[in-house]
């Protein structure tokens, strides 16, 4: 059963989200399979954070004008 990032997380539970992925992948026994499974899930992750990030400084930049 493959569990991917479904809902929209905010930044700080995306963050939370990452370590929790980190941790696992981290374990001795986190087979191959499941540590490619967590990467595609932890890169998912780091690209939707990128573009909030992006999103939030455009918005800033704008705002300090």
């Amino acid at each position: 059963m493959k569990k991917s990032v479904k809902k929209e997380l905010n930044i700080e539970d995306s963050f939370k989200e990452i370590d929790k992925i980190i941790e696992q992948m981290d374990n001795d026994k986190c087979s191959i399979e499941k540590s490619l499974e967590l990467y595609e899930n932890g890169v998912k992750l780091v690209n939707d954070l990128s573009k909030k990030i992006e999103k939030i400084d455009k918005e800033l930049k704008v705002l300090n004008k």
